[in-house]
């Protein structure tokens, strides 16, 4: 996390101190600023201006690392001016959820919200109302368009508290194709086999894919208050897609792959609030807080073993709530059984967490 962060540091200095170098560059083609020589090459001007840039930024960044690798205080700060909580917003019901015959015809990013989902959205907004308070809000969308209307309905119940609104592409849905045409059930049917994580769509993206940009964002999101001349946010919105909000969790917490797969989508306008708690580890000081959001539901299929040899497969529901690493809390599982389906964990000799996908656990 802290490679992660210093990184982005680094990079944001660098991009700013390059845009300096060419701003420079584009001065003295002009004529507003003098070059070095009236009688040398093009390039006398051009790569002193972009090796400054570079160099000043480097020795920038260096800076800002360096005092947040040896100064323990300004780490704290730093995460003191985090927003008190991020809000998950998933859209509401859309005329793909109506009707999912729609995506043959009407490209994903064009979906629009139905009158149902505008009036969840109006509810939600006033659900987040709530939770806010008065906080000042900065508000990111994903620039589909169920989620523009979504932001809209939303924003009604504190629009006065919003400071700043980001239309953020990163944390767009899933690309599932340019169009889902009359093959689309099938790669559905390739996508079981494979796994919603790794599954690539043609013509579009894997979990994997969404995971990525969706971490890019967040790291960008954790500097949100450290921006010069930007008014702080005590509290951050987030409209978007309920893959895009378990991929957040996931990176949050750093689920496997698999956990991830047990998690389900969030229905429309659910909201996952995450507050901040600064005695967690690491730059991403996050919690799940159920008590003033939504809690996602979870589940997964094991295969229990018990001493007499026979195997049979169960659902343990809540599956999220069995402590990290889920794969060695043998006893714990025993005990959820016990709750669940009334199975007594003296009689169990082994449990596949896989639910009997692999032939070999080690």
């Amino acid at each position: 996390a802290l490679c992660n962060f210093c990184f982005c540091l680094l990079m944001a200095s660098l991009r700013k101190c390059l845009r300096f170098g060419r701003r420079e560059i584009i001065a003295r083609r002009v004529g507003f600023a003098p070059t070095a020589s009236s009688s040398g090459s093009s390039e006398n001007g051009v790569l002193p201006a972009l090796l400054v840039g570079a160099v000043s930024g480097a020795a920038a960044a260096t800076g800002i690392v360096t005092y947040y690798l040896h100064s323990p205080d300004a780490t704290q700060e730093a995460l003191e001016r985090l927003p008190r909580r991020i809000i998950l917003v998933r859209h509401g019901e859309s005329e793909g959820n109506a009707d999912h015959t729609l995506y043959r015809t009407k490209a994903d990013n064009m979906i629009e919200l139905t009158d149902k989902g505008s009036q969840q959205a109006v509810e939600a907004g006033k659900r987040i109302k709530g939770v806010l308070g008065h906080d000042k809000v900065h508000l990111h969308i994903s620039p589909f368009q169920r989620t523009l209307q979504t932001a809209r309905n939303i924003r009604l119940a504190f629009e006065d508290q919003i400071i700043h609104t980001y239309i953020s592409p990163q944390i767009r849905e899933q690309e599932f194709g340019n169009l889902q045409g009359e093959d689309f059930q099938n790669f559905r049917k390739e996508q079981q086999q494979v796994g919603r994580f790794y599954y690539r769509f043609p013509t579009g993206e894997s979990g994997a894919d969404v995971y990525d940009r969706t971490k890019a964002w967040w790291e960008s999101l954790l500097l949100v208050n450290e921006r010069p001349k930007y008014d702080r946010a005590d509290s951050v919105v987030v409209v978007t897609h309920g893959l895009t909000m378990r991929l957040i969790l996931m990176q949050l917490y750093g689920w496997s792959p698999d956990t991830f797969n047990t998690v389900w989508n969030a229905g429309n306008c659910d909201i996952y609030v995450l507050k901040k708690d600064l005695s967690r580890r690491g730059f991403s000081p996050y919690v799940l807080c159920s008590s003033e959001g939504d809690y996602p539901e979870s589940s997964a299929t094991v295969v229990v073993e018990f001493l007499n040899g026979e195997k049979k497969p169960f659902l343990l529901n809540d599956y999220l709530s069995i402590p990290q690493p889920r794969t060695s809390q043998q006893e714990f599982v025993k005990h959820v059984l016990e709750q669940q389906h009334g199975i007594d964990g003296k009689t169990v000799k082994d449990i596949d967490f896989f639910g009997g996908r692999h032939a070999k656990f080690q």
